[in-house]
């Protein structure tokens, strides 16, 4: 005999920051939410991001000019982008549908899309920062981006135009002033620019879990710890099957991050969904004192202060799911942060290795699945996640009350891959 599956209202898959904030505005809505996940929350993708909030990103990363790189990308391994070898057969297609991306007309609609998740980002994660108590996490206290050469400058022209144009607030620092914001900075920036309206989150873990913790404590939310196997859409919900059992639910929403891609396969979608493996090193005692997150540009790497140190995370590497990590990742990235911070102790440190959901366009699948509207996605977050969450959660509220969102959708809509 089989029991009948538990009943729930709705199910969020994945308790990364994705799955956070769209359960804190369920919740908000006055929904029973049932969060879903292999791991504890915040432990997936979310707990190795470099912490930064950035609401100026303005741009996807397949622009006109990115096919220049490609080469680089096969050829060296210490590029800011690199692809495995023993990947490049499964990965062909996906880097053959973000260079189509990269043309003049396709990369303006990420961009809108870009831009519409980014600019009020902040904004929205004011009352989720309140409703989880995490005010000690979040620090605005702007974001450095640092140029070494005068080349790499001059490569920013075209951006800093378009921000400008845009009213993303921005300053040009000579290197005198740069070490005014910070004195450990080592003296090989020539330039750097910095936006006052972003800050970082020194712990993106514990930011992730004090959401989730809140919104079971003073939400009524559920958390379960188990496997999420498949969906099974039905005239009367959708059946969840899971490693503990079965489970039925009014409306599911998928925010499982690259696993999403296993879930919506069976359901008719085959959404190009690319692991971009990031590595970090988090080093504690690093006897410097560092107040908000930089990027050296030119490496596209980022160094945070983060508890009671610094991670310098960044890259990209194109190597599936199950390849180990690459330890020259890794060295590269103690190498940078000791010509960042030359002062800094390295002794003490953690690696970690793990795997952004990308997709061609650099914007996530966003809205109710077609044919199967009790089903939202709210995945393929990329290298943004941290900051795009509080807009997808508020859009996945808006998808679950059945509001008129079509024009939401536009660039974010699974149809696009159809």
């Amino acid at each position: 005999m089989t029991s009948d599956p538990v009943q729930d209202d709705v199910v969020v898959i994945g308790a990364g920051i994705i799955g956070a904030t769209a359960a804190y505005n369920l919740v908000q809505q006055g929904r029973r939410v049932t969060i879903i996940d292999r791991q504890a929350p915040g432990y997936g993708c979310s707990f190795g991001n470099a912490g930064g909030l950035s609401p100026g990103i303005s741009f996807p990363l397949a622009m006109p000019g990115i096919y220049r790189h490609i080469p680089e990308w096969l050829v060296n391994p210490a590029s800011p982008v690199t692809v495995l070898w023993k990947h490049l057969p499964a990965a062909l297609p996906w880097l053959l549908k973000f260079l189509h991306e990269a043309t003049p007309a396709r990369s303006r609609v990420a961009a809108e899309g870009v831009r519409k998740m980014m600019r009020n980002s902040l904004d929205d994660y004011a009352p989720i920062i309140a409703f989880a108590g995490a005010e000690d996490l979040v620090h605005h206290v702007g974001q450095l981006y640092l140029y070494s050469t005068d080349e790499g400058f001059q490569d920013e022209q075209r951006a800093l135009r378009t921000r400008t144009e845009l009213g993303i607030e921005q300053r040009v620092l000579s290197a005198r002033e740069l070490r005014e914001y910070e004195p450990a900075l080592s003296d090989i920036f020539r330039h750097a620019i910095y936006f006052p309206g972003h800050g970082h989150c020194s712990n993106p873990q514990q930011f992730v879990e004090r959401i989730v913790r809140a919104c079971v404590n003073k939400g009524g939310a559920r958390l379960v710890q188990q496997d999420v196997i498949d969906l099974r859409p039905g005239s009367h919900g959708v059946r969840v099957r899971t490693s503990g059992g079965e489970r039925l639910a009014g409306q599911v929403v998928i925010a499982a991050g690259i696993h999403s891609k296993s879930l919506v396969q069976p359901l008719g979608w085959r959404v190009p969904l690319e692991s971009h493996r990031g590595y970090h090193l988090q080093v504690s005692d690093t006897g410097v004192g560092v107040s908000r997150n930089v990027m050296w540009a030119e490496r596209k790497t980022l160094v945070t202060p983060i508890n009671d140190g610094l991670r310098v995370a960044g890259t990209a590497e194109i190597g599936g799911l199950h390849a180990a990590p690459t330890r020259s990742r890794f060295d590269q990235l103690l190498a940078t942060l000791r010509e960042v911070y030359p002062d800094a102790r390295t002794e003490d440190r953690k690696e970690w290795m793990g795997h952004r959901p990308c997709t061609p366009d650099s914007l996530p699948v966003l809205g109710p699945l077609p044919g199967n509207e009790r089903i939202i996605c709210a995945f393929g977050h990329g290298h943004i996640g941290l900051t795009a969450a509080s807009f997808t959660g508020r859009a996945v509220a808006l998808a679950a009350a059945n509001s008129v969102i079509s024009e939401t959708w536009r660039e974010f809509s699974i149809s696009r891959f159809a």
